[in-house]
């Protein structure tokens, strides 16, 4: 089920799906989801409801990292602002009840602590009135600053036992203490008017911890966390104060997904779990270098400066695997291990040189910089400038930016192009005069072996064993920005015929016949792909067209400003919601509005 919010302060990331069931807990990392579910219940004169089944409204407060639900119940209204703390692990929630009879509210936490459910434990604890589950060090104590009524830890997954939220339907909880292996929790709290209450998840890796968390938030009130957490976002996007609302969300969408090692998930939802028993959890640095960029033109600093030291002793030889765990390892692939070389995909080496120079050009960050010169830039333009097919002044094959051809690819020579002239950027700040014309004189052999993709009146997307293959491909539309001048001929031919082979109501595919997902007779529209012509447009000057695309995208995101990475012709949200280079391309595409088309070279 999409996910629709998304609260974090990189150290805690929760997700909420479209019934504002809680989906997704990761902590201190992204490394694993912990959280199998979390509901709430509504108990009213014999009737009950889950909150999810009322089909609540969703939504987030402005300029904020605080979410809303609203639904009614037998005539009682139930509103729930939710909140990550802006600095611990916490999560508040706080539950307004309009009521004028008996309410019992039920919360229910069905974990699985390092991702299953083997060996869990989860306790009733009364010397701090709470729910706690743990295994090993992962602790999460969940308590109320008013008196629970009743509680009850049970059993879920094995044999007929389907967990202790079901136990909520009749109103009542058996006041069972402890249970260990597969188990889930519920607490109830009653009500008999006009209520505000507030409940915290703490989180930690031992008793103590946990304990000392909670001890923290009463003290300090988890209204005032709440509140505190809500102004400081509202101030965190002082910088962004002349854009539009929709910029500020997705601003704070990747400010939620970011780890605090630096690493920049794809994406956080594990819903897509059910198609092949792997997420999007990963460090693309593909992705990551255009989130970088996104924040690094709208002022944001430390978000790309953490990534670039997490991506600093992960080059191999050079460049960089497909894709990393968020704790640094290499990531899972499907992409075929060939003689005397492991699967790469070069564009995501030559981006986050062009991502790091982007940000130096920025903010000047030279003792930053200074230390990344060698270990980084030259490591990596080094590998590029000799990653390369003399007879064709073409870098050698890699996988596409799609992951699934492996051959010499337009858009990857783009991305190799715009590299080389970063790192040549940084040797001549550097006074390598040498190392600059070796890069620039490389970078200029790549533009001229280009001019082969071009044929007829579109780019071909790769050369694959010696062949051009002419199939309409978005990622031609970026390609052709990186390499030439928006206004170029070439440019705007290709941006024509991939505009009408790829449109499918109103946003562009990925290329043509593209299966992945796919429903219907035509490929799913992505997000990125129509960001990526909006782009063109403006770089063209030609601004309605670029707002035709742009509109289009606003009005198929989510109601609460999550993009998801694509949309069904049928209206279907078929892959992961949110999807971080999806916002990022949404920020550059507002701020080359603002600001005018710039290639920062």
């Amino acid at each position: 089920m999409t996910r629709y919010i998304i609260l974090g302060n990189n150290i805690l990331t929760i997700l909420a799906d479209s019934k504002y069931v809680l989906r997704e807990l990761f902590y201190p990392l992204s490394t694993y989801n912990h959280l199998h579910a979390s509901r709430v219940g509504i108990w009213i004169e014999s009737s009950f409801s889950w909150f999810h089944d009322l089909n609540p409204r969703i939504e987030y407060e402005t300029d904020s990292l605080v979410s809303k639900a609203y639904a009614e119940f037998r005539g009682i209204k139930i509103e729930i602002n939710d909140c990550v703390d802006l600095a611990y692990e916490i999560f508040v929630r706080n539950v307004h009840v309009v009521t004028n009879k008996e309410t019992r509210i039920f919360f229910t936490w069905d974990f699985h602590i390092y991702e299953d459910e083997i060996g869990d434990t989860c306790l009733y604890d009364p010397n701090t009135n709470s729910i706690i589950h743990y295994k090993r060090d992962r602790w999460f104590l969940f308590s109320c600053d008013v008196p629970i009524f009743q509680y009850a830890t049970g059993y879920k997954e094995e044999g007929s036992y389907v967990g202790t939220w079901k136990d909520c339907e009749d109103g009542v909880l058996s006041g069972n203490p402890i249970a260990q292996g597969a188990v889930d929790s519920a607490l109830s709290i009653r009500v008999f008017n006009d209520t505000r209450l507030n409940c915290w998840l703490v989180c930690g890796k031992n008793y103590g911890e946990v304990k000392k968390r909670n001890e923290y938030v009463k003290a300090r009130g988890a209204q005032n966390i709440l509140s505190r957490t809500r102004d400081y976002w509202k101030a965190w996007l002082f910088k962004a104060k002349d854009y539009d609302d929709i910029v500020r969300r997705s601003l704070l969408i990747l400010a939620s997904s970011w780890q605090n090692n630096g690493a920049v998930p794809a994406s956080l939802d594990t819903d897509i779990l059910r198609f092949n028993k792997d997420t999007y959890n990963y460090v693309w640095h593909r992705d990551a270098a255009f989130c970088s960029i996104a924040l690094s033109l709208l002022g944001y600093q430390e978000y790309s400066r953490r990534l670039f030291l997490f991506t600093r002793p992960l080059f191999y030889d050079g460049s960089l695997f497909q894709k990393y765990t968020v704790d640094g390892f290499w990531g899972s692939t499907w992409q075929v291990w060939l003689p005397g070389n492991i699967p790469i995909q070069e564009d995501e080496t030559a981006l986050m040189l062009y991502a790091l120079w982007v940000y130096f050009k920025k903010f000047l960050d030279v003792d930053f910089i200074k230390d990344l010169y060698r270990p980084f830039i030259k490591l990596a333009a080094d590998f590029l400038a000799s990653y390369m097919d003399g007879k064709n002044n073409l870098p050698l094959p890699s996988y596409d930016i799609w992951e699934e051809r492996y051959g010499i690819n337009f858009y990857t020579v783009a991305c190799v192009y715009l590299g080389l002239l970063s790192a040549a950027k940084f040797a001549e700040f550097f006074g390598e005069s040498d190392v600059k014309k070796r890069y620039l004189e490389v970078a200029s052999r790549i533009k001229e072996g280009s001019e082969i993709f071009f044929v007829n009146d579109h780019f071909a997307r790769s050369i694959i064993n010696g062949k051009l293959d002419l199939t309409a491909d978005s990622s031609t539309i970026l390609g052709a920005l990186f390499l030439y001048d928006a206004k170029d001929s070439k440019v705007k031919e290709n941006k024509q015929y991939v505009e009408e082979k790829l449109k499918v109501n109103g946003g562009i595919a990925r290329y043509e016949n593209d299966w992945y997902f796919k429903e219907a007779d035509k490929p799913n529209p992505w997000f990125i792909t129509t960001l990526w012509l909006a782009q063109q447009y403006i770089a063209e000057g030609d601004l309605n067209m670029a707002n035709e695309y742009l509109n289009w995208v606003l009005s198929k995101s989510l109601p609460t400003g999550l993009i998801p990475e694509q949309i069904t012709p049928n209206g279907n949200y078929p892959s992961v919601s949110p999807l971080s280079w999806s916002h990022a391309e949404l920020i550059r595409t507002f701020y080359f509005i603002k600001k005018g088309f710039d290639k920062f070279i």
